[in-house]
């Protein structure tokens, strides 16, 4: 059965909405009872039930719940989230719940699904790390999951990687260009020089205004140009503003004591004007070891890289705002053809400039965008193969043929 709700505006300010304890109550026991229907796992439904009443995390609540029905008895596609990591924020315990799920409905699931799923739980395993000891072995048995997965075959496109029916617009241009000059007296670019980055810098280009098939609006700032705790703290002592959730990740991929090499990196500010527009600012990295030097943003599992920029004043809403000086140059890195607009863009599966980070669950998603390009996109497939073979994750057995090699996993 096919329930696809497709993505908007609408949908997301639902979702990331922050609830009082009588609706996460109801979500969190609705939650509890449709888990143990589809999965039959008390762990992961108790998991799901304290996503929603104690994290309030709709979003992910709401993800993970739709994945649940996609892969149980009842076959309900309730969203389009081919590229959904369904291990996020998982613990050992539920980990282990979850492969007892997805082992029981193996000859049910499509194979190239069933490996996906099993190589996500190994990926996060390993990343957990709870017990050294066992490094080892989970290191190997991720390496078996991504072998497994590299011998499939996609045989359709699964929706995020076919093009939709155009959807209707719903940005509220309005409660943006509110959110925008609100930020502006919060945060005036003398003071901290944030700049516009992504979907907002491509509609200020080629739209001269907020994109209408948007979902936020995107900012950015450069690492050394940014306080993170005095920032959090004026956006914690606005009345105009929530701050969401501040996204940061420290690997584990290196020991403890090379403090260099193993920071922890500050990722996105997630921030929501009282309008119900979500703010996301992206903190911007510069990588000189490369050449051309690179300047990147991401989170845990994504990075995105542009050549490096300069900034430039652009005036937008009859502000006085910063953006990439060359715009078309940074518009075709992110974009590829940026003049042609479209209703739906998928920023794990559609973005040119997308780098592989050195992350077990980001591998997985690599190797599943790979399995699909090889059978439909071959253009795809060499440059995927290109970006895992050249970072050292996928090399060639003596049959020519890509297996997994896990050198920048071990300790």
């Amino acid at each position: 059965m096919n329930l696809n709700m497709s993505k908007s505006f609408r949908l997301m300010k639902l979702l990331n909405h922050d609830y009082g304890p009588m609706m996460r109550a109801l979500v969190a026991a609705a939650a509890y009872g449709g888990t143990m229907v589809t999965t039959r796992q008390h762990v992961l439904a108790k998991e799901l039930a304290g996503r929603f009443w104690a994290s309030n995390d709709f979003k992910l609540g709401a993800r993970r719940g739709a994945w649940y029905f996609s892969r149980s008895w009842l076959n309900i596609e309730a969203s389009q989230d081919d590229f959904f990591d369904p291990t996020e924020g998982m613990a050992d315990q539920q980990l282990t719940a979850l492969k007892r799920f997805i082992s029981a409905r193996k000859t049910t699931l499509e194979p190239v699904n069933y490996a996906t799923d099993l190589a996500f739980i190994a990926a996060r395993r390993l990343n957990n790390n709870t017990d050294p000891a066992q490094r080892g072995v989970n290191l190997a048995a991720f390496g078996d999951a991504c072998n497994a997965l590299l011998r499939q075959t996609g045989t359709h496109l699964p929706p995020a990687l076919t093009k939709q029916d155009p959807r209707q617009g719903d940005f509220p241009i309005a409660g943006a260009k509110q959110a925008l000059a609100d930020f502006i007296t919060l945060f005036p670019t003398e003071q901290m020089p944030w700049f516009l980055v992504s979907g907002t810098f491509l509609g200020l280009i080629r739209e001269d205004g907020f994109l209408p098939h948007d979902y936020d609006i995107d900012f950015g700032v450069f690492e050394d140009q940014i306080n993170i705790s005095e920032t959090c703290a004026a956006i914690l002592s606005s009345d105009c503003f929530v701050l969401k959730k501040y996204d940061h990740h420290q690997s584990n991929l290196f020991k403890p004591d090379i403090a260099s090499t193993n920071p922890e990196i500050p990722y996105i500010l997630k921030i929501v004007h009282t309008s119900g527009v979500h703010i996301d600012l992206f903190i911007h990295y510069r990588d000189t070891r490369t050449t051309p030097a690179v300047y990147w943003h991401g989170s845990s599992l994504h990075r995105w890289e542009n050549k490096a920029f300069d900034l430039k004043s652009y005036q937008f809403y009859g502000h006085s705002v910063l953006g990439p000086a060359d715009a078309d140059a940074y518009l075709t890195e992110n974009y590829g053809d940026w003049r042609t607009p479209v209703t739906e863009f998928n920023c794990t599966t559609d973005t040119p400039n997308l780098a592989l980070v050195p992350h077990p669950v980001a591998v997985v998603l690599f190797l599943r965008r790979y399995v699909f390009a090889t059978a439909f996109d071959p253009t795809q497939a060499k440059q995927l193969e290109n970006e895992l073979t050249t970072n050292g994750f996928l090399e060639k057995d003596t049959e020519g043929r890509l297996k997994f090699r896990g050198d920048l996993f071990k300790r």
